[in-house]
């Protein structure tokens, strides 16, 4: 079926238009933001909308294709105002801590983000701009501090939600020490406890070293 300029399917003579590309976007971004754990299938987000599969591909070729414009959106829609703070580390901070908590209930789209088309990050590039400016960088400077910002929100993101759980990992590191030399076990031991704290403390010392090296930027 064709297409009208505003992505809704052309209608036949005296039939009502159901369905636009707009319109199951928004279902499949409010429902993988509902139930983060069901995976986003064409059939699912046909369901979403009371639709049957092959309606939707009249709009996206394949699933991919439906996750990376779903990705977009919930991109171009998040919230980017001024982060709390009373300086530009602390905003950063703010930012980064509070863009983080944003994606990690999609899992299944960090790596379509990752991938997003450049105007989807069009809000947040203005945000840290405005948080960055105290900084007087350069243009190409600038650009780098803003790249490695979202890259390691982002980045951080998808590593966190595709790690196993804690005691999965801890299990299974006791179980691959055992198996090493007593000299390689006892210089391992003492740090199988705490590694669960350091997952936890991973992230603040992740956005420290990023302000560090923004700074950096400023003063190279």
């Amino acid at each position: 079926m064709a297409q009208q300029a505003d992505g809704t399917a052309r209608r036949g003579r005296g039939r009502p238009p159901r369905l636009s590309r707009d319109q199951i976007v928004r279902a499949a971004a409010e429902l993988a933001a509902r139930e983060p754990g069901v995976v986003l299938t064409i059939k699912r987000v046909a369901e979403a909308v009371d639709s049957a599969p092959m309606a939707l591909y009249r709009y996206f070729p394949d699933r991919d294709d439906l996750l990376q414009a779903v990705a977009d959106r919930i991109i171009a829609d998040a919230e980017h105002t001024e982060p709390p703070g009373d300086t530009w580390q602390d905003q950063l901070r703010a930012w980064m801590h509070t863009s983080r908590e944003r994606l990690r209930p999609y899992r299944q789209l960090l790596s379509y983000m990752a991938a997003t088309e450049q105007p989807a990050w069009v809000p947040a590039l203005v945000t840290l701009t405005r948080v960055l400016r105290p900084l007087r960088l350069g243009e190409d400077e600038l650009a780098l501090a803003v790249t490695l910002v979202c890259s390691t929100v982002i980045g951080h993101a998808v590593y966190e939600t595709h790690r196993r759980p804690a005691e999965q990992k801890m299990a299974g590191l006791r179980e691959a020490l055992a198996l090493r030399p007593q000299e390689e076990q006892e210089a391992v031991a003492p740090l199988l406890p705490r590694l669960p704290d350091a997952q936890r403390r991973l992230y603040d010392v992740v956005v420290d070293r990023t302000i560090a090296a923004v700074e950096a930027l400023a003063t190279g």
